[in-house]
């Protein structure tokens, strides 16, 4: 009986000493966990003043260069129509490359198909000189023409021929022939 309340005693120390040891390792978790939000919130906080930081610094720089194209707008009459005539000669079919030259006044011959917005369709070119100048009629504005001609105008007219010669090939129908109602 005496070694039974030994063992006892035993296993109640080491049952003591285990539970010690769980409330030890409890309380050491609780302090990391502790430590790890602390040390999240601390990153949180630093990357939000970082990001803050950053979008004002991206609006300053937004705000310069705003400032230089107003700039540029005033220095140069013409500049905004450059960009737009760009766009406008990318749009029609002209490359990179093409659209260079052209941008800088210099005449460009190409053969090709070009692109016309307003008829929705592709027309063909056998090397056709253009070159961007100087709306004649509003000498604040740029156009591309082609052969010396808007090419507006010149869009007109390919579309009017296509139009004509479809409309001649497209026999009239015939009356009288069909079965009355």
């Amino acid at each position: 009986m005496k070694e039974l309340e030994a063992d006892n005693r035993t296993l109640q120390g080491e049952v003591a000493a285990r539970d010690e040891s769980i409330k030890l390792l409890q309380q050491q978790m609780q302090r990391q966990q502790e430590e790890h939000n602390r040390q999240l919130m601390e990153l949180q906080v630093k990357h939000r003043r970082e990001m803050a930081d950053k979008e004002v610094a991206h609006q300053e720089e937004v705000s310069f260069l705003k400032s230089i194209i107003q700039k540029a707008k005033k220095w140069f009459p013409l500049f905004q129509e450059l960009v737009y005539m760009e766009k406008f000669c990318l749009k029609v079919g002209f490359n990179e490359r093409q659209t260079a030259t052209l941008i800088r006044g210099k005449p460009l011959f190409y053969e090709g198909e070009l692109y016309s917005e307003e008829h929705k369709r592709k027309f063909k070119t056998e090397n056709a000189g253009f070159q961007v100048v100087k709306d004649p009629k509003d000498k604040s504005k740029l156009v591309l023409c082609i052969e010396g001609k808007p090419i507006g105008e010149w869009f007109k007219e390919q579309f009017n021929k296509l139009f004509s010669s479809v409309r001649r090939t497209v026999a009239p129908l015939k009356k009288g022939k069909g079965i009355g109602l």
